[in-house]
């Protein structure tokens, strides 16, 4: 326990804080931070190093400054051999990127191996006046950056990934630079500027261009404010005077917490907190760390530091090593404090006599019998707060001995948890790796987190196994991890295989029947400009809806249009046939689609639908003469004008004559012949005639009484007799016409029978001229027609006489409501029941 607590100082009576090493960098003897500008990447990220312009150094290069890129561990991962204008700043974003922010404006993105993302500007203002200052910050939208111009003007971009240019209200007051300033972006998604124009200090708000000025209680003489830092809660500020006094109140400045004499007689390096619970102020090589409440230690250290704050600690960089200043979890404190008597502490005891086969492990058991649940819980915590893999085991091992007398208290999920946790922080802290990830750190950035800064790395290899490990879904597992691969392996493996070599290797190693993109992997090839390398690429991606589309961007319709016939989604189909449509020729196109009858049909189809295109030509090409005279029919009846319409039928005949369809061809002869009849008999009765069917053309012929026009039309399109009849009967009932209608009967046998008569007769409620043609109905239904007439007595009689009781059964369901012929029926049906009886009566 001693050992564990040697690298504590107490800040005050309950808080201690804890230095450990990293790292031992591995730029031993060739880095001086003294004469370097220093910036570290939050999360256990790179290290930026570039020369500082202020120093008088010697150098051996040319005047252009080299941006030297590091792994947390000291390892050079890449240099950058600036040729641009000059760096003003260089910063890293939320993701990992570097910005390289010009005094003309101009920021520039590199990844951590020095290769160019993107850029951007500022605007014409900060381009036109000169940046000489800028800061970034992390924003609800990823990371934002403030840059202060030479007329005193800050500008705001939220995120570097959508850069929109705000500007900030001026600073009122005698036009000097500011001493010093700060950016944070509030809960509210508002970003705000804290300057310090020698003593005053003032907040300025973009979005109510609004400027408020801050007067914090300083007791002490000073000139000047000379740093300043937030508190990553954002409730605390920290300020520096000239007079090397440091001051701690709340962020509206309203509260004082402190103030406290520094006495530094060397300028500070950097002030900034430690968590949410100190201050620290870098010397250089003195670290001062003061809290709130102003109890305060010094730590020395063996050269130039600078130091970068995290959200739970402050990475501390010096010339030898990477440490980490910490605040002791409060778990760690009340195991591993001296005389500690916490459940935690004593079941660790318990653990490790248990590990020496001791029965004083029982004792100590039985001292936190009643808090062994509380006991477990500290240790599974306390064991994810270190960092040495000898004292996780040691924790672990004695939540595992306290686990064992709780019968499933505790949810095994956190011990497990936390076992795996420990697991992938303890790979990915290895020095080859370097990602220095506390607990805290991981469980604020993730898994999907931890992959992207992996896949950053090129650590291709232990994300797999990480994925694997965690059994991630496939959406940020496995086949993310592939994908990004493989598009590293086309970016760099340009000039040195040729695309048959690269796109075999690729897919031997993601396999062909994956649930890699092979689509994202083409998409990378084609930004490579590496067409034949995407197009092999695609091949592999079992995703129709996927590969088309890319595969219609390379120029491949033939394949695109081969794959969407194999898919066999009309969709994609049609997708494939818009495209070709607009990209080829009409002859090209046309001769491309008659390969594939489906696809023809389909187009045939999109054309009918939307008319996207000439289906007259489709049908030229397949000499589809049958289909063709189909279209010129339809066109015909578009068509505005009679003589169009004409021709158009008259084209119609002759395509059925050259398709060898005679019938066709003949009704649609017979169709020009009724539309010049109609044409005339339009002219002649002075009513619409044109487009009404040969019946209703004869009818209305009949209506007007225009017998012989009639007889004409009837020899001209050879009307069979009982169609003639039968429109006869019923124009004639329509018109009221009985006397035409009976000399009709009488002109011959009626080839249709009489039951029509009866019923136009019925129709139109005339009973008694249905009367004259009842007599001549066909015997079978001679009873069903006197009922529709509602002659029921005499359809009663008619069925006696046949002796058919079940006809006077139907005539009596029929006439439920006339008693006196219910009556009548049922004596009938008496009758025919028992004869004999009716005979007796005689």
């Amino acid at each position: 326990m001693a050992l564990l607590t040697a690298d504590w100082n107490p800040l005050g009576r309950e808080a201690y804080y804890r230095k450990f090493e990293v790292y031992t960098m591995g730029w031993i003897d060739q880095v001086n931070l003294q004469d370097l500008k220093v910036n570290v990447a939050p999360s256990g990220g790179p290290i930026a190093v570039v020369r500082d312009d202020t120093k008088l150094t010697p150098v051996q290069t040319s005047g252009k400054p080299i941006i030297f890129i590091f792994s947390p561990s000291g390892e050079l991962k890449s240099t950058i051999k600036w040729s641009g204008g000059k760096i003003v700043e260089i910063n890293w974003s939320s993701s990992e990127e570097l910005l390289c922010i010009q005094d003309d404006g101009s920021v520039s993105a590199y990844d951590i191996f020095g290769n160019y993302q993107n850029s951007f500007q500022m605007g014409q203002e900060a381009r036109e006046m000169k940046i000489i200052d800028a800061r970034t910050f992390s924003s609800s939208t990823g990371t934002g950056l403030v840059v202060l111009t030479t007329n005193f003007r800050f500008f705001v971009v939220n995120n570097i990934k959508d850069p929109r240019i705000r500007r900030f209200p001026d600073i009122p007051g005698v036009n000097i630079a500011p001493s010093c300033w700060t950016a944070i972006h509030g809960d509210d998604r508002q970003t705000r500027v804290i300057v310090a124009k020698e003593k005053d200090i003032y907040l300025l708000d973009y979005s109510e261009q609004h400027v408020t000025q801050k007067i914090p209680e300083i007791s002490h003489h000073h000139l000047s404010i000379v740093a300043m830092a937030v508190s990553p809660c954002g409730k605390l500020v920290a300020l520096l005077t000239d007079a090397g006094v440091i001051w701690i109140g709340s962020f509206d400045f309203r509260r004082k917490f402190c103030e406290h004499d520094a006495q530094c007689m060397l300028p500070a390096v950097q002030l900034v907190w430690c968590g949410s619970g100190a201050v620290v102020l870098n010397l250089g090589s003195v670290l001062l760390v003061l809290s709130p409440n102003r109890d305060n230690f010094t730590l020395i250290l063996d050269s130039t530091s600078h130091v970068c704050p995290e959200v739970d600690g402050l990475r501390i960089i010096t010339n030898s090593s990477h440490e980490f200043l910490q605040k002791v979890p409060l778990p760690n404190q009340e195991i591993f404090r001296i005389g500690s008597m916490s459940p935690g502490a004593i079941l660790v005891e318990a653990s490790r006599e248990f590990q020496k086969r001791s029965h004083r492990a029982e004792e100590y058991i039985r001292l936190v019998k009643n808090q062994l649940e509380q006991a477990v819980i500290q240790c599974i915590q306390a064991a994810g707060n270190e960092w040495q893999p000898g004292v996780q085991k040691m924790l672990l091992r004695a939540a595992q001995l306290g686990k064992s007398f709780l019968f499933d208290k505790v949810d095994s999920e956190l011990f497990v948890g936390m076992c795996q946790t420990l697991r992938i922080l303890n790979a990915v802290r290895n020095y080859k790796i370097a990602l220095p990830l506390t607990f805290q750190q991981y469980e604020q950035l993730g898994k999907t987190g931890l992959l992207n800064r992996l896949i950053l790395r090129r650590q291709y290899s232990i994300a797999i196994q990480i994925c694997q490990y965690l059994q991630m879904s496939e959406a940020d597992g496995i086949p993310r991890v592939l994908t990004e691969w493989a598009c590293y392996k086309i970016k760099h493996g340009l000039g040195k295989l040729d695309a048959e070599q690269l796109a075999s290797e690729i897919s031997a190693k993601l396999g062909t029947g994956s649930k890699v993109s092979y689509s994202s992997i083409a998409l990378k090839a084609i930004e490579c400009k590496q067409e034949k390398l995407a197009i092999r690429l695609l091949d592999f991606e079992h995703r129709a809806s996927e590969q088309i589309p890319l595969l219609l961007k390379l120029g491949q319709e033939p394949q695109a249009l081969a794959k969407a016939v194999e898919s066999g989604d009309p969709n994609l189909i049609y997708y494939v046939l818009v495209v070709m449509k607009e990209t080829y020729s009409a002859d090209k196109f046309y001769m491309t689609i008659r390969h594939y009858p489906s696809v023809n049909a389909l187009y045939a189809k999109l054309c009918r639908t939307i008319q996207m295109g000439s289906l007259e030509q489709i049908y030229e090409q397949e000499d589809n003469f049958n289909a063709q005279a189909i279209l010129s029919v339809k066109d015909s009846y578009r068509a505005q004008k009679l003589e169009n319409r004409s021709a158009m039928l008259t084209t119609a005949v002759k395509q059925y004559r050259q398709a060898k369809a005679e019938i066709a061809a003949s009704l649609t002869e017979d169709q020009l012949k009724l539309l010049k009849s109609q044409s005339s008999y339009e002219s002649k009765f002075g009513c619409p005639v044109i487009d009404v069917s040969l019946n209703d053309t004869l009818k209305l012929l009949m209506r007007r009484r225009d017998i012989k026009e009639t007889e004409e039309m009837v020899k001209k399109f050879k009307v069979p007799e009982r169609r003639l009849w039968w429109l006869k009967v019923t124009t004639f009932a329509e018109i009221g016409d009985w006397a035409e209608l009976e000399k009709l009967s009488r002109l011959k046998k009626s080839p249709i029978g009489y039951e029509p008569f009866v019923d136009v007769c019925l129709q139109y409620n005339n009973v008694t001229e249905a009367q004259r043609y009842l007599p001549k109905v066909e015997e079978h239904l001679s009873i069903k027609y006197y009922v529709k007439a509602k002659m029921y007595t005499e359809a009663a009689q008619i069925a006696f006489q046949r002796k058919d009781t079940e006809a006077l059964h139907y005539v009596q369901s029929r006439c439920s409501s006339n008693r006196d012929a219910v009556d009548m029926i049922n004596s009938l049906i008496a009758k025919l029941a028992n004869p004999s009886e009716s005979q007796n009566k005689r």
